[in-house]
């Protein structure tokens, strides 16, 4: 990839960590990018802050950089997929125990992307949020193939040992959360596992013994629904993921919502204004009601097919009439009748 090259010129990582010299940074960009050479670049990483008030890159570096992002995958078969992209056919077979190997891979794929998803529960998720990456899914099949080579049979205990308290369990610090990561693994690697017997999550078993290309064809087939069962939650743990998630959507309309222009020498419109014009206009564009009366007459004989048209008609009517009081109720409030 041509990203690699970038250590021929210059990459600072991770530079939101440090605030105090950003300033300088900037300096230092404007005085050096006079009079060099046209296909010298600064590659700059770092990660996205969770509000704008907690921005601490400055303005001037952001507005002068050709931005790229990485945004990580939702979903849990986006997260799976994501997560046996990390390797390939040829990985799938480097180990002599191909399938006891090729059957604990996937299961980890799994777990990992378990672990990663259940973050955006919040609470109910983690009780604290932990950095698993894709380094520790890395480091835990280096060690499953380390293992499966140096042993004649499958050590289960001792990787649910390496991956729940070492490998992933590093990274965790609350007791329960611990207990909980064993908990997957003691259910998602097991000897089941490689008969084809194990059930990862309800409706979704352990796959067949197949090659990289199937394993994802096997995701994209199999995969129910996403739904917090796959993370072994309960429905309603849903509930307040959908919320912060409808409150971050309402929160960046209403930024994204047009600021007063007085200060440019523009007339002013208020939000009050613009909510009242877009009443205005949904107002004009309802239809007029059906005159159920008149067009019940001009029928004479009334089949199954025209009484669901009536039906139809007078939900229709019952709509409308609904939005034209709550608009003019909103019409009022905003007047402050």
């Amino acid at each position: 990839m041509r990203l690699f090259s970038c250590r021929a010129f210059a990459h600072s990582q991770n530079i939101y960590l440090v605030k105090k010299w950003l300033p300088a940074l900037e300096k230092k960009l404007e005085h050096y990018s006079q009079g060099s050479h046209p296909d010298y670049r600064v590659f700059m990483s770092a990660e996205p802050t969770g509000t704008p008030a907690t921005h601490i890159i400055p303005q001037g570096i952001l507005e002068s950089s050709i931005k790229i992002t990485n945004e990580p995958p939702t979903g849990m078969q986006a997260n799976l997929h994501k997560a046996l992209d990390n390797f390939n056919q040829e990985a799938l077979e480097m180990c002599s125990k191909e399938a006891e190997f090729k059957a604990i891979l996937f299961s980890l794929c799994y777990f990992h992307a378990v672990v990663a998803e259940r973050r955006k529960f919040g609470p109910q998720g983690w009780n604290k949020i932990y950095p698993f990456n894709v380094g520790d899914l890395n480091i835990s099949v280096n060690v499953l193939y380390n293992y499966l080579e140096a042993n004649s049979k499958v050590p289960w205990e001792d990787l649910r040992y390496l991956f729940g308290e070492i490998m992933y369990g590093g990274h965790i610090t609350d007791d329960w959360n611990r207990r909980l990561c064993i908990s997957y693994l003691e259910e998602l690697v097991q000897p089941e596992l490689v008969d084809g017997e194990l059930t990862l999550a309800p409706g979704f078993p352990a796959p067949p013994n197949t090659d990289y290309i199937g394993y994802h064809a096997y995701i994209d087939e199999m995969m129910p629904p996403e739904s917090p069962y796959l993370y072994g939650l309960h429905p309603n743990a849903e509930i307040g993921f959908l919320t912060t998630t409808s409150e971050n959507l309402f929160r960046t309309v209403f930024e994204m919502q047009p600021r007063d222009a007085g200060a440019s020498g523009g007339a002013t419109v208020t939000p009050e204004e613009k909510v009242k014009q877009i009443v205005d206009e949904i107002l004009e564009k309802l239809p007029v009601d059906f005159n159920m009366l008149e067009i019940m007459n001009k029928v004479e004989e009334r089949t199954p097919y025209l009484i669901v048209a009536f039906q139809e008609c007078e939900r229709m009517n019952y709509l409308t009439g609904e939005m034209k009081r709550s608009l003019k109720e909103l019409d009022f409030g905003l007047r402050g009748n």
